[in-house]
C-alpha cells in the first residue's frame, strides 16, 4: 500500500537527523532574555527571508501563534472563513469571542460574501492561503481587494505556501501594509510537525506581543538547533525542494485526471492535498468507502459542505486514488 508520508519513506532525511541529532541536545542556547531579538533561530529565519528581525515572531508551531493572535484583547470582532482549520473556531468558542463566520467554496465567493458585512478598524479577518479547505491560493489582487473591502486587520495562514506556485506568498504585501499578519509553519515545508516551530510576520505594532510568547521562547532548544542546522544546509534544502516538486506533480496528476468528474467538484489546489467536494451524500459516502483504507484520507462535513481531503504522497499513491475513484462513474 502506498504511504501518505514522504518523511516516513525518505531515508535521506532520517539519516541526516541521526547524523546531527547529538548537536541538537546541548541545552546551552545562549539566549539573552533582555534582548529577545538576539534569538539565534530568529536571526537565521530573518536572514533566509531577508526580513528585518523586528517583524518576525517565533512560536511553538502555527497553533500557538494562532491562539495568541485570536486571544489578544485588541479585537472588536473576529471573522473566520469556513470551512477552516478547527483551531480557529475552537479558540473563538472556548473564549466566547465576538465573531462571525463566512461560508464559501471559492476565494471569489468569499470576497463577494465579504462585501455584505460591516467591519471596523479593530476587527480581525482570518483566512488561509492556500486554503486549508481546498488548497486554493488567494492572489495578490484578491488580497488587495479584501483590504479595500475590509476595514480591519487580516490574518493570513500560509501553512501550505511551499507547495504553491508562489513560494514567497504574501510577505511583500505584509511588509508594505501593517494591517497584514502572516503565519507560517515549518511542519509542512520541512515535514517536521513534531518539532513545533512556526513564525509570524507583521509590521503591525501590537503592544507586548513579543513578550506574550513564553520566554526565552516556547520552542525547545532541540527543535531550534535542528531548524538552524537545516536552514543552513543547502544540500538538504535542495532535497526538500525536490520532494515538494514531486508532491506537486502527483497532486496535479490527480487534479488533471479527475477535474471533469461529474460526481464531485475539485478546486485547483496549491497545497499538499486535493479536496473532493460533493453535492450528493450518496456519492460522498461511496467515494470515502473506496478510499478509506488508504493512508492520508480524511472525510469532512462542515457547514453543509461535504468534502474528502486526499493528502498527496508518491506517484503510486496518486494512481491508486485515481483508479479507485474511477469506480464512482
Amino acid at each position: 500500500m502506498a504511504s501518505a508520508s514522504i518523511w516516513k519513506d525518505n531515508k535521506v532525511l532520517k539519516k541526516w537527523l541521526k547524523k546531527y541529532q547529538m548537536d541538537f541536545v546541548d541545552g546551552n542556547f545562549n539566549y539573552d532574555m533582555n534582548n529577545q531579538l538576539s534569538d539565534p533561530l530568529l536571526t537565521t529565519i530573518a536572514e533566509k527571508l531577508n526580513i528585518n528581525k523586528e517583524y518576525i515572531y517565533l512560536g511553538a508551531g502555527s497553533s500557538q501563534l494562532i491562539t495568541v493572535i485570536l486571544n489578544l484583547k485588541i479585537w472588536n470582532k473576529i471573522f473566520i472563513s469556513l470551512p477552516e482549520f478547527g483551531l480557529y473556531t475552537r479558540n473563538i468558542g472556548l473564549n466566547n469571542v465576538n465573531s462571525e463566520m463566512i461560508s464559501c467554496l471559492t476565494a471569489n465567493d468569499f470576497i463577494n460574501q465579504l462585501r455584505k458585512i460591516k467591519s471596523t478598524k479593530d476587527d480581525l479577518l482570518c483566512i488561509s492561503s492556500p486554503r486549508w479547505f481546498s488548497g486554493e491560493r488567494f492572489t495578490d489582487k484578491q488580497i488587495e481587494d479584501i483590504l479595500l473591502i475590509f476595514n480591519g486587520s487580516l490574518l493570513i495562514d500560509e501553512a501550505y505556501i511551499a507547495f504553491s506556485n508562489k513560494k514567497s506568498g504574501l510577505v511583500d504585501l505584509a511588509l508594505k501594509n501593517d494591517r497584514i499578519l502572516i503565519i507560517r509553519s515549518m511542519s509542512k515545508t520541512y515535514f517536521a510537525s513534531g518539532f513545533r516551530i512556526g513564525y509570524l510576520i507583521t509590521k503591525k505594532e501590537i503592544s507586548g506581543l513579543r513578550n506574550t510568547f513564553i520566554a526565552p521562547h516556547s520552542i525547545s532548544t532541540y527543535s531550534a538547533r535542528f531548524m538552524i542546522k537545516l536552514l543552513n544546509d543547502k544540500k538538504m534544502l535542495n532535497i526538500f525542494n525536490n520532494t515538494i516538486e514531486y508532491i506537486k506533480s502527483n497532486r496535479d496528476l490527480i487534479y488533471e485526471t479527475l477535474k471533469h468528474n461529474k460526481k464531485f467538484m475539485i478546486i485547483k489546489s496549491e497545497g499538499n492535498f486535493i479536496s473532493l467536494i460533493f453535492k450528493k451524500e450518496k456519492d460522498f459516502n461511496k467515494c470515502y468507502d473506496l478510499l478509506s483504507n488508504l493512508p492520508g484520507i480524511q472525510k469532512f462535513k462542515m457547514n453543509d459542505i461535504m468534502f474528502i481531503k486526499v493528502w498527496i504522497s508518491d506517484e503510486k499513491f496518486s494512481k491508486i486514488v485515481i483508479e479507485r475513484i474511477s469506480k464512482l462513474e
